[in-house]
């Protein structure tokens, strides 16, 4: 079926929080960044392990990747959102689901997107707070929020999968 160009979808109110979240976490993060630029050691941790220990060091310019990355990836994702015709849907799209399926598409994408702020917020502040000589402190967080951004995107795909089925 060939996709209409046209379809627009109205945003949830739970997606404007997600953005409105979203985007303040990225600006907090930037934000902590620049505000704590002057106290970081010439050399931060770059890579860590498992269980948060430091393998590898790096300059501290370094951690202007971690905002550079996670802005394209919300202004590629903002992109899709925007234009839900471009989106690969696995199943069948019919004139009876195309709402349904769309709504369900772009409010994946959106969740994606803000989880990617808050990845960016949590790992700019434990990169800091590591950097300044404290002890890692949020290392259970971040991989919860990296399953998270996995696991909760692939349920709702398979509950509203599981759904169709019984329609």
């Amino acid at each position: 079926m060939k996709r209409d160009s046209a379809f627009s979808f109205q945003k949830t109110t739970l997606m404007h929080i997600m953005d409105t979240i979203g985007l303040g976490l990225f600006v907090a993060a930037c934000a902590y960044l620049i505000f704590n630029w002057s106290s970081l050691p010439a050399e931060v941790p770059k890579y860590f392990g498992m269980s948060m220990e430091i393998l590898q060091y790096e300059s501290k310019w370094t951690l202007f990747l971690f905002p550079m990355i996670t802005f394209l990836i919300m202004i590629a994702l903002q992109i899709l959102e925007k234009h839900p015709d471009w989106h690969y849907f696995p199943i069948d799209i019919k004139n009876s689901n195309i709402e349904k399926e769309v709504k369900q598409s772009v409010l994946m994408i959106s969740f994606i997107k803000n989880m990617s702020s808050l990845l960016l917020a949590i790992l700019v502040w434990e990169t800091i707070h590591i950097a300044q000589g404290n002890n890692a402190i949020l290392e259970g967080v971040i991989w919860s929020v990296v399953a998270s951004i996995i696991i909760i995107p692939t349920l709702m795909t398979v509950i509203v999968a599981l759904n169709e089925e019984k329609d």
